[in-house]
């Protein structure tokens, strides 16, 4: 039998803003319940999740509906020291005539891969069953060493030796980068090799158990040759929410959903159950609007995602964003934007998501200014924030929780949690030597 192990006890620092990576939703769903739904239909009946203190609860919470399904056993990861010592933990919940299954909560693959790997596994002579993606540039991650260095369109499961930790540009021993799907024919072969590689340094301890194993065991890499995506940063929800509406097929409209005339929906599309769209209104898929939803008149969604019981209000345009559950907007634009639960925006506050020189943006995130390698992004916007009317917000930045950015401000720099923005405007008064009365305005409308 093999028992996967699910990584979620990262802090999810980088994340900020934004709650726990594995609790974020998308259609409704956390990415840890899609991750864990997937594993069942591939077949797994036994499983271990590695959380942190902080997001226990909410996991066992979140998983609890899916118990009569498969047996789960947690583990807490008290501190933050690395993949290699959640694995650890995992490990000693495991017999070591079991198989193993690594995987993180977090990525997001294509629709049965996890199937397709453990099937491989049957039928495949082979100890260690790795999951990797062709490259065409460098990328920093662990590239595989292989003499086949097989082409982007492979099927085939090829052999490789060994990991090389991002070797830097034109240093790449194949154009191939693992991702984290890592199939143990057995669990004693990863715990001793665990114990080979106790006292170094922590970061890369199951990096060096993973090479250990792939020196002494026969090691074949599986092709995942469709997009992937895993979430670290904030902006890598547009990456998981293209995917996934990428996966929609038809229009499915709920019976429920209040569809007024005179309105638009074009395009793959789900619209749940109570929401009501207005009189020229429109959905452009591929398109989520979740339960309750309102999409007001002359409101545009459009390529987005739309959490439930928000309000897309009069005149508003959403484009390519991923909007929380109980978000409010009246007359805006929100492009390219990432905007967590219960936030609202005053009338006519925009969202700036292009560079007047039309060149990749840069966040900051924990004090580093990061390329994120969209030429389109908007703001990345915590829960509990409000926003004043006419607000500008410029591209790549990063709002906190529960905070308040009034009227009319330019804001081009990130907001921390909790914290409160506001314009300082000096009036100037003086007597008004020009007034009109009703004859003047008459007078001068007949000249037009």
């Amino acid at each position: 039998m093999t028992v996967a192990v699910i990584l979620a006890g990262g802090e999810s620092s980088r994340l900020k803003p934004l709650g726990d990576k594995s609790l974020q939703k998308f259609m409704g769903v956390s990415l840890l319940q899609k991750h864990m739904r997937q594993l069942i239909e591939a077949g797994i009946t036994a499983c271990v999740v590695v959380t942190n203190p902080q997001n226990t609860a909410a996991t066992q919470a979140e998983l609890l509906a899916l118990q009569p399904h498969i047996a789960i056993s947690y583990t807490i990861q008290d501190e933050q020291l690395g993949m290699g010592d959640a694995v650890k933990r995992a490990l000693k919940l495991i017999d070591d005539t079991e198989a193993v299954y690594i995987t993180q909560a977090h990525d997001l693959f294509r629709e049965g891969f996890h199937t397709h790997l453990l099937a491989k596994a049957g039928n495949i002579q082979a100890e260690l069953l790795l999951t990797g993606t062709h490259m065409s540039e460098y990328f920093p991650g662990g590239y595989f060493l292989s003499e086949e260095d097989p082409p982007a369109n492979t099927a085939a499961p090829f052999r490789v030796s060994g990991i090389v930790e991002k070797p830097g540009a034109g240093n790449e021993p194949s154009h191939w980068v693992t991702l984290v799907a890592h199939w143990f024919a057995s669990a004693a072969d990863l715990k001793t090799a665990m114990a080979q590689t106790e006292g170094g340094a922590l970061g890369d301890h199951y990096e060096r158990a993973l090479a250990i194993v792939m020196q002494e065991k026969r090691a074949l890499v599986i092709p995942h040759t469709e997009p992937s995506a895993s979430l670290k940063y904030p902006w890598h929800m547009l990456d998981i929410m293209e995917l996934l509406l990428g996966r929609i097929s038809g229009q499915h409209i709920s019976p429920q959903a209040q569809i007024s005339n005179n309105v638009t929906i074009q395009g793959n599309v789900i619209i749940e159950p109570g929401v009501r769209m207005f009189p020229g209104s429109g959905v452009l898929g591929p398109a989520y609007i979740g339960a309750g939803a309102i999409i007001g008149n002359g409101a545009l969604a459009r390529s987005s995602m739309i959490g439930a019981q928000s309000v897309i209000g009069y005149g508003t345009e959403v484009a390519r964003s991923w909007i929380g559950e109980n978000v409010w907007f009246h007359t805006n634009y929100v492009g390219d934007s990432v905007i967590d639960d219960n936030v609202s925006f005053g009338s006519g506050t925009v969202t700036g998501n292009l560079r007047l020189d039309e060149g990749v943006i840069k966040a900051v995130v924990k004090g580093e200014r990061i390329a994120t390698g969209r030429v389109k992004l908007g703001q990345i916007i915590g829960s509990g924030t409000r926003i004043g009317i006419n607000a500008s917000l410029m591209p790549g930045i990063i709002i906190g929780r529960n905070t308040f950015v009034g009227p009319a401000v330019l804001l081009n720099q990130n907001v921390p949690d909790e914290k409160r923005v506001t314009l300082k405007q000096e009036l100037e008064w003086g007597e008004n030597s020009a007034i009109k009365s009703a004859e003047d305005r008459k007078a001068f409308r007949s000249k037009l």
